[in-house]
């Protein structure tokens, strides 16, 4: 007599319907990852919000379907489930497209609808995924060359997770040591317009603050302040660190003492700050706002200025590279490309990093004059100035070369540890420069501060360097600054010292022409497209490409598929004499 265990098979089809749902799952995600990443090497990154939704829910849809085919599933599934995962979506932009839904909202109750509609597709079929049982039967050989390629690319891949996460992690890492310095003392005048800069205690970008600083600074006509949360000593890019002249109460003070109230706020790119410094950045710039000031983001700055609602439904720009995780992050922001700043009233928010000088220009016309604008554009050598209005900048997206930096980041063999001696009186751009090109923008090396001791740029901040050029282990000492070159004002014990400003110029131009020489072109036409500055006019000599980056991950790769082979034939010949020698046997004979 047979005993039927009907509990037992409803659990064993449960189980096995409950797993064809979560491979479905598995699939889709894969299909959204993968075909994620080549959409944004091939695609704008501001594509609109509407247009990513609906690519994002064709990439899931394909990973998905491709995934039922495996499966053997028949094409009336296939469409059903596609249907299912495609159409709330679809169907949910409509009144996103009439105001009546926010971003946000499509994307949380789509992904709930779409789940929801494919356990219904399932159980609609679900005699088709209760007793499908097509398995997949990978041939050994396979599992063979898997384990090569995968053995082929380890090797390269950690090198280049190594290098990158290093070099990526360097760029705004606080010092170890606890240094005191104080700034500048100022005068302050009630009778100038007030420009408060901020820093955040994680780290600042150096451009976007220092390149706007000077051309403000240089005026002589406006009250320049570097402002903090917090009193401490703030990170800049590449191993720089500035010592803020205020905090937000200690600015609150001095309006108060001389009757004066701020006009305009900078907000550069901040490194990500604690929860309780971002609300107290955020509260902070609401104030300022409400009490009239003119609110400015530089590159990414754009995001602290958005995080505090000033951005709310208004027109805004930003870096190209950033600005579509901006749009997912702040769909409110009606944020737009191609063009240098968006001015909206009491509110500016400039392009990326060297964007930020059009916008300190924008703010001298809009708190002094044209005139003193235009004066302070040639003060700097800034050679794209239009007065009055935003000038037009390519629509950049990323493109094959820009590859170039991945590179760099990975596997660089040119000269890579960098000092950059401060020197006093050197120029806020000449200091941004040495910096960011090397570090953030090119990826070719590591740089760090070294001198004696704090020093003074020319318009009055203090900086404090890291080590001195006889402690830091360096492959190159550069010395920006055009009034170090003249003077020759460089630290002996060193790696022979490379004066980068010999010329009046624009402080960025040198420093790109020497990326180009030393290392390569396209690496240097990669630092002018994320700084956002045209050097059609600036001669770039040296190699085209960065061949010996390249040839690196090849060798690597080769390396590893050779210890992949021997590793092979090791085992095969272990196992051969574990097995000992085949054993002959005599042929049968008929009797």
């Amino acid at each position: 007599m047979t005993v039927h265990e009907p509990h037992t098979g409803r659990a064993r089809l449960a189980g096995r319907f409950i797993w064809h749902y979560i491979e479905m799952v598995i699939a889709m995600s894969l299909g959204m990852l993968l075909l994620g990443l080549v959409w944004s090497a091939v695609l704008p990154g501001d594509t609109r919000f509407d247009v990513s939704t609906l690519i994002m829910a064709a990439d899931m849809t394909v990973g998905m379907a491709v995934w039922m085919r495996v499966r053997r599933h028949g094409w009336a599934a296939i469409g059903e489930m596609s249907l299912a995962m495609f159409a709330p979506f679809l169907v949910l932009l409509v009144p996103y497209w009439f105001g009546a839904l926010p971003g946000h909202l499509v994307m949380s109750i789509g992904h709930t609808l779409m789940f929801v509609l494919m356990a219904v597709a399932m159980l609609w079929r679900r005699e088709e995924y209760l007793h499908h049982h097509h398995r997949l039967r990978v041939p050994w050989t396979w599992v063979r060359r898997a384990a090569v390629v995968l053995a082929v690319l380890l090797i390269p891949a950690s090198v280049s997770a190594v290098n990158t996460i290093g070099k990526f992690g360097d760029q705004y890492r606080a010092r170890a040591d606890a240094v005191s310095a104080r700034p500048v003392a100022r005068t302050h005048d009630p009778a100038k317009p007030t420009v408060a800069f901020l820093v955040g205690g994680k780290g600042t970008n150096a451009a976007d603050l220092l390149g706007p600083y000077e051309v403000l600074a240089g005026t002589g006509r406006v009250n320049t302040y570097v402002v903090s949360a917090g009193p401490r000593l703030v990170p800049l890019t590449g191993g720089l660190d500035i010592v803020p002249d205020l905090t937000f109460d200690e600015l609150t003070r001095l309006m108060s003492e001389r009757g004066d109230r701020l006009d305009a706020v900078v907000i550069p790119a901040l490194q990500p700050p604690d929860p309780a410094e971002s609300a107290s950045i955020s509260a902070w710039l609401r104030q300022q706002s409400a009490a009239g000031a003119l609110t400015v983001s530089v590159c990414v700055g754009a995001r602290t200025l958005a995080a505090s609602g000033l951005l709310d439904g208004r027109p805004a720009t930003s870096h190209w590279l950033r600005l579509s995780g901006l749009r997912k992050d702040f769909p409110n922001v009606r944020w737009t490309r191609g063009t240098r700043y968006v001015d909206d009233g009491n509110v500016i928010t400039a392009a990326g990093v060297l964007s930020g000088i059009e916008g300190g220009l924008r703010i001298i016309e809009r708190l002094l004059d044209p005139e003193t604008a235009r004066a302070a554009a040639q003060r700097v050598h800034w050679r794209h100035y239009v007065p009055g209005t935003p000038a037009r900048i390519p629509e950049s997206v990323l493109e094959p070369s820009d590859v170039v930096v991945a590179l760099n980041a990975s596997y660089q063999t040119g000269p890579s540890t960098i000092g950059v001696q401060l020197t006093e009186g050197v120029g806020e751009l000449e200091l941004a420069s040495a910096f960011v090109s090397y570090t953030e923008y090119s990826m070719v090396g590591r740089t760090v501060a070294v001198g004696d001791g704090p020093i003074h740029s020319r318009h009055g901040l203090t900086f404090v360097p890291r080590s001195t050029v006889a402690a830091a282990d360096l492959d190159r000492l550069l010395v920006p600054g055009l009034d170090a070159a003249r003077r020759h004002q460089a630290a002996t014990g060193g790696p022979r010292p490379e004066y980068l400003h010999v010329n009046q110029e624009f402080a960025f131009d040198p420093v790109l022409r020497d990326l180009a020489r030393t290392y390569d072109v396209q690496t240097a036409r990669f630092a002018a497209k994320t700084l956002e500055y045209p050097v059609l006019d600036v001669k770039l000599t040296g190699s085209a490409w960065p061949w010996s980056a390249t040839l690196v991950p090849v060798l690597l790769a080769l390396l590893g598929g050779a210890a992949a082979v021997a590793t092979g034939l090791v085992f095969r010949r272990i196992r051969a004499r574990r097995l000992g020698p085949p054993v002959m046997t005599a042929p049968a004979t008929l009797g």
